[in-house]
């Protein structure tokens, strides 16, 4: 009788074995294979990557509207603010540790067991994250190519309206009206940016939803809306980078931010070291809060896009230069970015250089909003300065948001935020980011908006762009093979440097000896 030969082991661990390969693989996709000590930059910057994750996810969190859970858990209610006050908070903690110095034994140790437990635990936890991301990115791609677009923010309908003004030959400065804006982009009136006027004069709690559909008829009826920022309240070229797609017939400005947005991640992809680029394809599906942003119209993402630019062009004074110019003149918050902008490159080059590179981006910023200056100054510097000049209710994720809490029942003086602000944290930052820019150019990205977090308004789409910028300028610390450290990081346009392996530098140095 022939006999045949079972392998009944095989079959029971076929599966387990299965698993344990795929695991394997995108183990090795995230995290380098090699832990000799001629790797620990790789080895390094993987684990910066980890803490940058974990700092996406505290964020994709925060996009939860504590509403939906809240009041299903009773002891939660008195402390509604602490929710999105720790979860950002505890999300620049995370951007610290990605840029925080390490030392030779500690290296040393990770070398040993990477990767190591909480790691894989961080990557598990941001690869959750993406599908959530990419059901978004999914939906609002959708949504914002086919359909008619609704937009989040009155922000957005305010810039988009401006541009139509221009076109038509008016001052948008000047000709924006808010209920012509509502009626025309199908804008709830609780999507609005209220102020503590007319209606709402003499009180600080935020009005409620139900407050904002109930006060915006009535005014409406008197022919003007006090109660309600109408204001373009954002330098020229948030809407100036509109009028071409308001030209062409395009009214919805959703495309145009989702590009912006694939344009930073092909500029981190382009940028980033070989070995880092499964985490910048990675962090941008798990980016939630940005694309969120990205999704809502917020403008933040076409000035991000610039600011990063800037810092990775920054050995070339033209393109460095007139890339910040072109974010001051985007937004605000920008602006913010100048001091740490000037300390980096006086800290490289010297103070002329920097001199030269501001009055550039300066020039350009003027150049961009001097023809309205020209048209209104009055109206020009009353909407730029209405973020800080108008009367706006607080609120934020920042300490603003503690307010109700047992322990803060009411607001501080707003010259209070302010000093917290502009007196103490905004200088603190400088000062770090002058001890550590050179070794860290990537802390810009926390230090210039950390500030905020102390402000009278401290929304959550100030710090949304922070996290997934600073990785990419993490991961642009050269293009080099294993064991090799290039002379500078590689700058836009230019090839990634090519670093010979050690075998190849004997040989060419043997061969010049010869020469010689």
């Amino acid at each position: 009788m022939e006999q045949q030969l079972v392998f009944p082991e095989m079959k029971k661990n076929a599966q387990p074995r299965r698993f344990a390969l795929a695991k394997a693989k995108i183990l090795s996709t995230f995290f380098a294979v090699d832990r000799s000590p001629d790797n620990h930059q790789i080895v390094d910057l993987q684990r910066r990557a980890c803490w940058i994750g974990l700092a996406l996810v505290l964020q994709a969190l925060n996009e939860i509207n504590v509403h939906w859970y809240v009041p299903y858990v009773p002891f939660l209610q008195a402390w509604e603010g602490l929710i999105p006050f720790a979860l950002i908070l505890g999300s620049f903690y995370m951007m610290w540790k990605a840029f925080r110095p390490s030392t030779l034994k500690q290296r040393t140790q990770r070398l040993e067991q990477h990767p190591q437990r909480w790691q894989r635990i961080v990557l598990s936890m941001v690869l959750i994250t993406a599908l959530v991301g990419i059901f978004v990115f999914g939906w609002a791609t959708a949504h914002g190519l086919f359909t008619t677009p609704q937009y989040t923010n009155d922000g957005t309908a305010l810039d988009e309206n401006a541009a139509m003004q221009l076109l038509q030959g008016h001052n948008p400065y000047t000709n924006s009206d808010l209920a012509h804006i509502v009626r025309l982009f199908n804008l709830s009136p609780d999507l609005t940016t209220p102020l503590r006027q007319g209606q709402f004069a003499n009180r600080l709690d935020y009005p409620s939803p139900v407050d904002l559909r109930s006060v915006y008829p009535t005014s409406l009826k008197s022919g003007h809306l006090p109660e309600f920022e109408s204001k373009v309240s954002y330098p020229a070229l948030s809407f100036l980078s509109l009028v071409p797609f308001v030209w062409l017939g395009i009214y919805n400005v959703l495309p145009f931010y989702l590009l912006c947005y694939i344009a930073l991640v092909a500029l981190g992809w382009k940028m980033a070291r070989r070995e880092l680029r499964p985490w910048v394809i990675l962090f941008s599906l798990a980016n939630v809060a940005m694309i969120g942003s990205v999704v809502g119209g917020n403008l933040d993402v076409l000035a991000i896009l610039f600011v990063v630019i800037s810092w990775l062009g920054r050995e070339r004074r033209w393109l460095s230069a007139l890339t910040l110019g072109l974010a001051l003149a985007c937004k605000q918050p920008t602006w913010f970015f100048v001091p740490f902008y000037a300390i980096i490159i006086f800290r490289t080059y010297g103070w002329k250089e920097t001199a030269w590179r501001l009055v550039i981006a300066g020039t350009l910023t003027l150049a961009l909003n001097l023809p309205f200056i020209l048209w209104n100054a009055g109206a020009w510097l009353a909407g730029v300065m209405a973020p800080v000049s108008d009367p706006m209710f607080p609120m934020g994720v920042g300490i603003v948001g503690l307010v109700g809490a047992p322990f803060l029942p009411s607001y501080m003086p707003s010259m209070i935020y302010s000093i917290l602000e502009y007196g103490i944290f905004y200088p603190a930052c400088i000062a770090w980011y002058w001890r550590i820019c050179k070794a860290h150019p990537e802390a810009a990205m926390l230090l210039a908006v950390l500030p905020l977090f102390f402000a009278w308004r401290s929304l959550p789409s100030y710090f949304a762009c922070a996290a997934f910028p600073m990785f990419i300028l993490i991961a642009s610390r050269g293009n080099m093979n294993k064991g090799s450290q290039p002379h500078r990081t590689p700058t836009l346009g230019e090839p990634p440097v090519e670093i010979l392996p050690v075998e190849h530098k004997v040989e060419n140095t043997a061969l010049v000896a010869t020469l010689a």
